[in-house]
């Protein structure tokens, strides 16, 4: 959880520093289209980084158990291993006496 925190303050941070305060200098010159524009590459990557937020705190907290309720709680069942040799020399039919080469 802390590194989870610790990753998306430093993506915060890297975003802010690298995007938004150049985006910010650049709007006080700008016209009304390139402001326009900012300000929808701006929205567009706060969406992205909320989602990347909501997705990761979801990944942390696990919150699918919530969902599925006790079927993931059942307890498991130890896996017993046949010996296939066995089991197909147990399940094998003997082949029918020949009888025919005796005879001769």
């Amino acid at each position: 959880m802390v590194i989870f925190a610790l990753g998306f303050s430093a993506l915060i941070l890297m975003v802010t520093h690298f995007y938004l305060f150049p985006a910010m200098q650049a709007a006080q010159g700008a016209s009304v289209v390139e402001k326009a524009s900012l300000r929808a590459h701006s929205s567009l990557l706060l969406a992205v980084m909320l989602f990347i937020l909501l997705v990761g705190l979801l990944l942390v907290y696990r919150t699918g158990k919530w969902f599925r309720g006790q079927q993931a709680e059942q307890k498991r069942i130890k896996t017993e291993y046949v010996d296939a040799w066995a089991e197909a020399g147990r399940r094998m039919k003997a082949p029918p006496p020949d009888d025919e080469n005796e005879a001769q």
